[in-house]
């Protein structure tokens, strides 16, 4: 089943948020392999409105323990802009214009933003502010003999597939502890479920740092995560955490 994210698109009127419509948008976690030139992002539109977007991809990198971007040309949307009438789906091309990476993976990010419609008039008793959607997908093209993702065209070994190589560390910076966790493989981490037991058992840990999503940590770079207010550093226990949604909790190295 593909999975599915709802985005709304709010109107801020009076201080009550009222949905003016709301986009569908699918697959979530978009890959190009080095054997294909491209992938499909599909985008409905469940509201009563038409809905205008502008789909752009940039360069993802982090540095200084932030994600930084970047304007790019390996990889373009097709189309660039979509105007979506209600209840209509638009089909968006990822395409990579040149040869895949030459090892590991590079990293980008899908960037949806709404165009407001100037005719559309504002209510009367309205500050006059309308909130923008703003979606942000990850993008990742792999290179020869790297996949992160299960395909129906093609039959794998599951236990070749790439997977990242953590390292994490506390520090403490002016006054504060952090998390800091390395990534020396040659594909990204999407860190969920992060806690720290003796057993892979979220439901049995010892100390939770993030029950749900925490980050990516790309390839080759480092992330830090702050430690909860009023909460200590564990000092027992192993460090596991959710690399994929369905997946197990693994452990990390110190």
């Amino acid at each position: 089943m593909k999975k599915l994210i709802v985005i709304a698109l709010l109107v801020l009127m009076s201080g009550v948020s009222h949905a003016a419509s709301s986009v569908l948008v699918w697959p979530i976690f978009q890959v190009i392999e080095a054997d294909q030139h491209g992938s499909a992002l599909w985008l409905e539109n469940r509201g009563g409105q038409p809905v205008r977007l502008q789909i752009r991809i940039l360069a993802w990198q982090q540095q200084d323990f932030r994600d930084r971007y970047a304007d790019q040309r390996e990889v373009v949307a097709s189309p660039p802009f979509a105007t979506i009438p209600p209840q209509q789906r638009q089909l968006v091309r990822l395409i990579r214009t040149g040869a895949p990476p030459q090892e590991g993976e590079q990293a980008y990010r899908i960037i949806l933003d709404e165009i407001p419609d100037a005719n559309v008039p504002v209510a009367k008793n309205s500050a006059g502010l309308r909130l923008q959607m703003r979606y942000v997908l990850p993008l990742f093209l792999d290179g020869q003999g790297v996949w992160t993702q299960t395909r129906n065209d093609v039959r794998r070994d599951p236990t070749t597939v790439s997977q990242p190589q953590l390292h994490w560390q506390w520090v403490t910076q002016q006054g504060k502890t952090v998390l800091r966790i390395r990534n020396t493989g040659k594909v990204h981490a999407r860190l969920s479920q992060v806690f720290w037991g003796r057993e892979p058992d979220a439901s049995k840990a010892t100390f939770t740092l993030a029950k749900g999503f925490l980050g990516y940590v790309l390839a080759g770079q480092s992330m830090q995560f702050p430690l909860p207010p009023g909460k200590s550093v564990p000092i027992e226990g192993t460090l596991y955490a959710r690399l994929t949604d369905n997946g197990p909790a693994v452990a990390l190295s110190p």
